[in-house]
């Protein structure tokens, strides 16, 4: 078991627009990651082999893109299944969190 605090998660990246990604703790089966997105920050469009994707919009409005092609905003989840193309737009300020499992190996500290 891994306990991480906001001020010391396992790996931070900042996107250009000031946006970033926040991975929160993983273990060999899952992954925690909390996003804070700016208005046209962008998730290209891609699929993961192995890994299930599961999201709740804590704040915000995101355009999904690809198979899944539709707007979600704060309150609204969904779950992407391995081999699925997704992406998404930011149309606000949105704060996401996602669960990975398994782990996305780039994302590991």
């Amino acid at each position: 078991m891994g306990v991480h605090t906001w001020d010391d998660p396992v790996r931070i990246d900042d996107f250009e627009s000031g946006g970033e990604r926040r991975v929160l703790g993983y273990t060999d089966e899952m992954m925690l990651v909390h996003y804070s997105l700016q208005p046209g920050d962008e998730g290209e469009l891609h699929s993961h082999d192995e890994t299930v994707q599961a999201s709740f919009v804590i704040e915000g409005e995101l355009q999904l893109r690809g198979e899944y092609d539709r707007t979600v905003e704060a309150g609204d989840s969904y779950i992407i299944p391995p081999g699925t193309t997704h992406g998404v737009y930011a149309n606000t300020p949105c704060t996401v969190i996602d669960a990975f499992s398994p782990p996305i190996a780039e994302y590991k500290g």
